[in-house]
């Protein structure tokens, strides 16, 4: 899948991300309803419509009707976090949340194997102040839905076993392990937490909690929090999408009516904290750049300053056009990266400012020049243009909100955060008007407020050379005699920028998710090399809701990634289990779905349109596919297409690269520029009644980009520093290291994706502004528009936008040369002393996207690796417990692409956990055989998830993508679940014993050398064939190589 980059100060990056932030954290919400307050030229917001009801029990039951997709949203808040903990017994709320999914009385089973056969998606999350869960399945499995989510409510406690606890105790460790402690900054969270609430207040410690407090805890611990918050009366339920609220209310009154009511919760109500004085702390990290972190008490969820304080911190760090972007990273560039956020939570907030500085740029010259753009802001205040911006990127961010029924984010999740927090599921309205009446004196009274020399600054630097502790980073400094800014010494950065709302990350290299892979928090497989501004921005570009963006130490939540009970889900045979519906409701017909029509049009410079009307908001995508991507590099200039696609946005004859990030944030418009193995894709997404303004900027990055030297130098530089910043990453690193053994130097795709040292610093503006003329042509190109559009009007303002653009002949670049072929199976081990972890990635060269064996492959995986129910994570998480999340996938490319399986796991568990992943990998050839009943469940879950695909303009566009990118016809998802449904037993046993060959894999493996190579080497068949690697997948030792295991 490819993440694409942001390019102008958009939703995620302006004021969007505060209120996505919040619908995990501190309960804000994306959508709206029509508000008095709209300024001139601004979007109507179409209204939310609901019900609600309560039942005796004191349940609050809302409901909100949208047919437009046969799909319904259950989604479920009870008001109870980490801060109704007791010190001493914190992450109880947290590890709940992961018991909810271990079955209940009546239906002692694995909860989430039968959602996800139904065709659904479910999760839940936890923050200090609710926890949250959410069902997405098909319309005909609402009773279904219902009925489990009052199961679990009302009969958890009476299938809850010491089993379960302690298997779950593991998961929640091992997401502590992946998450933080194995991750740079991780330990941030828990110093932020601790100094800026004091001991006793319901912050003090994070939603992850203590593993002392967890592992102390016992079963009767663990009911008796559950009989308490788990109850009618503190819980709300919204049900959203295609149904029939009569015979909705008949369901939740049948099984949610007859729960007792619990007794009333009384809720914390601490002293405001407050800091006295600056505290200064200095941290020492696994990292090779350091970075700042000024963060300063704020205010509650809700409370009078909210909305001018996010305001504010949009106007500091909310797109390119931002005060400390523009000042910091753009003009002086000495920040590779700057964010800001006002975190507000239920009781209290936080307001943070992170930034990293560039190599050979010092903390204490960023705080300075952070505090002297504060400075002005107090004098001054912000001027109308910025206010501008913020307005119109917050209207538009609520409109983009209303997209979705369900998940995260979702319109359920909206009303469930108001309700909630507020009381009132409608406060759609009244939110978007808070931030209306936000004037420029707000903005600058809250900053001379709130910004005040009482603050915490936190640094983290790189650790300092010598012994290495595998418990994670050393303890903080004394808070006192810490030295200050101008004393410290500079450093180098990592990591990009950090997770948070306002934010502005230049662009560096990452690893994307893999097409096909599991949901289930584990490591990221290899091949899916993107270029990408911020993460959460590149889920924006997907269409899909943003992460948690949440300060370090607060809110946002940790997600379970879905748990279930130990043990339950594979027999003795090591297959899994048919899920057991006989104790459920029935379920009515399947529904009927009707695929978008799509349109085909071709401008008479040669591009082909493909139109799909959406009228259900005023939004309009438009998605252009370049036939050329990363397998297009040179040889000796690897990264070339990336750079080429990120310099577009970088400036054109008529704008310069601010113009455009200011023109475009004005509108509340984004434009998202992203570069795969096969294509680039230039994403717009607008607003209908911006439309013209939108694609005028946009046409001109497509056809006219300056290609500016100074703008090569500027992004060159970001490059190379986000190579130095993957170094932190143990998930990158496999993934390059992987990708390299796989392929060899010589192979389109052998190659990283964004480049590397050498390569970056070999490529020219010369050889941007060719390689932009050679393949960015109409005749190489196809461009999806979906929204509220209709073709005849949408196609003839594409002919006057894109006149100027011409087609030329386009050099083929061929692909299908195989790489060498493997002969035995090796490990290649890379050393990360320290790591509480190790990231394992196995896998081979696939198969392409043409392969006539595609949907026989598909339903295979998802029965190997590509669910979380499937055999590998139910193995390697549920029933061992050696990890988060575990999962395969098969990347589908133009040529070969390759086949990952990958998990990063306890470090202790590393030869374990490779014997498991072997052992999966040859059960599926026939050692294990797939029964009837698991390639039933894999088939059903593919067919009946296939709507959840197509309810967002966003969505319909990244799957018209495929019919572009592999030249697949019009008709293409006419046929898919047909297909899908074709595939039979002996298909899957066909392609798991031709295109899976564990003994000619490569296992790639990230840990602690020290810990792990002694257990590795006992492996039968790969302990002698064990090869030590850097971090590019090149030889580290001349003695440590012991066979490579490829021909060359």
């Amino acid at each position: 899948m490819r993440c694409k980059r942001l390019l102008a100060a958009t939703l995620a990056a302006v004021l969007f991300a505060p209120t996505l932030t919040a619908l995990a954290q501190k309960g804000k919400a994306r959508g709206g309803a029509k508000t008095s307050a709209t300024a001139k030229g601004a979007p109507v917001l179409p209204p939310i419509k609901y019900t609600q009801f309560f039942l005796p029990n004191g349940l609050r039951v809302i409901f909100h009707e949208d047919h437009s997709t046969p799909i319904v949203g259950v989604n479920l808040w009870y008001h109870v976090g980490s801060k109704n903990e007791t010190p001493g017994r914190t992450g109880f709320a947290h590890l709940f949340e992961h018991m909810m999914f271990q079955g209940f009385r009546g239906y002692d089973m694995d909860y989430v194997p039968v959602i996800q056969e139904f065709g659904g998606a479910l999760n839940g999350s936890t923050n200090d102040d609710r926890t949250n869960y959410w069902e997405l399945v098909p319309s005909n499995f609402l009773e279904d839905a219902i009925f489990m989510e009052a199961g679990r409510m009302g009969g958890l406690t009476d299938a809850m076993t010491q089993a379960k606890l302690d298997n779950q105790r593991d998961v929640v460790k091992n997401e502590k392990r992946q998450r933080i402690d194995n991750q740079p900054y991780g330990q941030a969270t828990y110093k932020i937490a601790e100094t800026m609430y004091p001991e006793g207040h319901p912050y003090h410690w994070t939603t992850i909690g203590s593993m002392e407090d967890l592992s102390a805890a016992s079963l009767d611990d663990v009911k008796a929090f559950f009989r308490r918050y788990y109850v009618p009366n503190n819980a709300s339920l919204v049900i959203s999408g295609d149904f029939d609220p009569a015979e909705a209310r008949r369901l939740v009154e049948k099984y949610f009516g007859p729960i007792p009511k619990g007794d009333t919760i009384a809720r914390p109500n601490p002293p405001e904290p407050h800091l006295d004085k600056e505290v200064r702390e200095q941290l020492e990290d696994r990292v090779q750049l350091p970075r700042l972190y000024m963060i300063w008490h704020s205010v509650p969820q809700y409370s009078k300053d909210e909305a001018a304080l996010d305001m504010l911190s949009s106007i500091l760090a909310g797109g390119k056009s931002s005060r400390l972007y523009k000042s910091l990273a753009y003009d002086r560039q000495v920040a590779q990266a700057i964010s800001a956020f006002n975190s507000t939570e239920e009781i209290a907030g936080l307001f943070q400012i992170i930034a990293t500085p560039k190599p050979g740029h010092a903390l204490a010259e960023i705080e300075q020049a952070v505090g002297e753009e504060i400075a002005r802001l107090k004098a001054n205040g912000p001027t109308p243009e910025e206010m501008e911006r913020a307005y119109n990127a917050r209207e538009a961010g609520f409109i983009y909100g209303l997209q979705t029924v369900g998940g995260f984010g979702g319109k359920d999740d909206q009303l469930n955060n108001y309700a909630t927090f507020l009381g009132d599921p409608g406060y759609f309205e009244k939110d978007l008007a808070r931030y209306r009446s936000v004037t420029a004196a707000d903005v600058q009274r809250v900053a001379m407020q709130y910004l005040t020399d009482k603050r915490y600054v936190l640094s983290i630097v790189p650790r300092a050379a010598g012994p290495t502790s595998a418990a994670g980073p050393a303890p903080a400094s004394p808070r006192e005699g810490i030295a200050p800014p101008s004393q410290q010494t500079a450093g180098t950065q990592t990591g990009g920028a950090a997770n948070a709302a306002s934010q502005t990350t230049p662009t560096g290299t990452a690893s994307g998710t893999q097409q096909g892979a599991a949901n289930a928090g584990g490591s990221t497989p290899a091949g899916a090399q993107t270029i990408t501004k911020t993460e959460a921005q590149a889920s924006q570009a997907a269409g899909a809701a943003p992460p948690a963006m949440t300060a370090p130490g607060r809110g946002g939540g940790m997600g379970t990634g879905t748990g279930r009970a130990a043990g339950q889900k594979v027999n003795s045979k090591g297959q899994t289990k048919h899920v057991d519906t006989s104790l459920l409701p029935k379920p009515k017909p399947d529904p009927k779905m009707t695929l978008p029509a799509v349109q085909r049009r071709k401008l008479s410079n040669g591009l082909e349109v493909l139109v799909v009307e959406h009228h259900e908001l005023p939004v309009v995508s438009m998605n252009l596919v370049t036939k050329m991507g990363a397998s297009g590099d040179p040889a000796d200039k690897a990264g070339l297409a990336s750079l080429t696609s990120d310099m577009m946005d970088e400036g054109t004859a008529t704008r310069s690269s601010l113009d455009i990030s200011d023109q475009l944030a004005r509108i509340g418009s984004s434009v998202f520029i992203g570069t795969g193995w096969d294509s680039t894709t230039a994403s717009l997404r607008t607003i209908t009644s911006h439309l013209d303004a939108a694609l005028d900027i946009y046409a001109d990055v497509i056809t006219n980009p300056s290609f500016a030297d100074k703008e090569l130098q500027r992004l060159r530089a970001q490059r190379l520093v986000g190579l130095r910043q993957q170094r932190d990453r143990p998930e990158s690193i496999a993934g390059n290291v992987f990708q390299t053994v796989l392929y060899g130097s010589k192979h389109p795709y052998g190659h990283p994706l964004g480049g590397d040292e050498a390569s970056l610093n070999s490529i020219t503006g010369a050889d941007v502004r060719e390689f932009y003329q050679t393949y960015f042509r109409p005749n190489n190109s196809a461009l999806v528009v979906v929204g509220d559009v209709k073709p005849d009007q949408i196609v003839a303002k594409l002919e006057k936008a894109l006149a100027g653009w011409k087609s030329a002949h386009v050099p083929a670049v061929d692909v299908s040369a195989a790489p060498a072929e493997r002969d035995h199976a090796a490990i290649y081990l890379v050393d990360r002393p320290g790591s509480v972890q190790s990231v394992i990635q196995i896998g081979q060269v696939g198969v392409p996207r043409s392969s006539p064996d595609y949907f026989p492959l598909l339903v295979m995986n998802r029965i190997l690796g590509g669910s979380n129910s499937s055999r590998i994570n139910m193995n390697l998480r549920e029933d061992k417990g050696y990890t988060y999340g575990a999962s395969s996938a098969f990347s589908f490319r133009r040529g070969a692409g390759p086949f990952t399986a990958a998990a990063p796991v306890q470090g202790f568990s590393t030869k374990e956990s490779v014997v498991e992943f072997m052992k999966e990998l040859r059960g599926i050839r026939g050692e294990i055989p797939v029964t009837q009943a698991e390639l039933d469940a894999a088939k059903q879950s593919i067919v009946r998830g296939f709507p959840r695909g197509f309810e967002t303009p966003d969505q319909i566009a990244a799957q018209l993508e495929q019919v572009v990118t592999y030249d697949l016809p019009d008709t293409y998802f006419d046929s898919y679940l047909e297909r899908i449904q074709a595939v039979a037993l002996e298909d899957v046993s066909r392609v798991a014993n031709r295109y899976l060959q564990p003994d000619r894999m490569a296992v790639v493996i990230v840990g602690d050398r020290s810990k792990i190579e002694q257990g590795l080497r006992t492996l039968e068949g790969l302990g002698n064939r064990i090869n030590l690697v850097d971090t590019e997948g090149h030889p580290a030792t001349q003695g440590g190589a012991t066979g490579g295991g490829m021909r060359q």
